[in-house]
Formats: C-alpha cells, sequence, structure tokens
C-alpha cells in the first residue's frame, strides 16, 4: 500500500507538526485574553482620571512635566509650571493625578 502524498512529505512528523501548532495557536489566544484585559484596565484608569480633572488639581503629564491645572476645555488644560507660566497641552497627555 502506497502512502499519501503528506505522509511521503512528512513521514510520522505530521502529528507532530499538528500538535505544535495547536500550541502556538493556543499561547497566541491566551496572550490576545490578556492583552484586552489590561487595555480594559487602562481605558477605566484614565476615564475615571478624565472625569476627575478640575482646577487646582496638581497633574503629571506623560513626558514628566507637573503642574497645576489652571482651565480644563474639552481636548485641552492650561497647565500652570511654574508661577506665572501657563502652558496649553493635550488633556490626553495627563498621565496622572498627584493630589
Amino acid at each position: 500500500m502506497e502512502k499519501g502524498f503528506l505522509a511521503r512529505i512528512f513521514g510520522n512528523s505530521l502529528s507532530t507538526i499538528v500538535i505544535v501548532l495547536l500550541i502556538i495557536a493556543l499561547i497566541m489566544i491566551i496572550m490576545r485574553v490578556f492583552s484586552i484585559l489590561s487595555m480594559k484596565k487602562s481605558k477605566e484608569y484614565f476615564e475615571e482620571l478624565h472625569k476627575s480633572l478640575k482646577p487646582g488639581k496638581e497633574i503629571m503629564l506623560t513626558d514628566g512635566i507637573y503642574g497645576k491645572l489652571v482651565k480644563v476645555d474639552k481636548d485641552f488644560v492650561m497647565l500652570e509650571i511654574a508661577k506665572g507660566t501657563v502652558i496649553k497641552v493635550s488633556r490626553y497627555s495627563i498621565k496622572e493625578i498627584i493630589d
């Protein structure tokens, strides 16, 4: 009896290849689930952060600049970084509220 085409090419290792591919697929699925959970947690954190932005709050931007909120608008905030020095920055660059 003649072996099939795949059996001639892969010999007895066809089942091994299938098992390895299944393990790789399982690892990719697990990584994707953890990624989705992490993104959900991050989204919830930043939604809460943006709801609590008010003038007078001390904040830190993503690039490490600290300052006090002077004005909060829809897409930007006015941030006092030194006495008399106010800059306009995107509200989405805010990393955390200090106080």
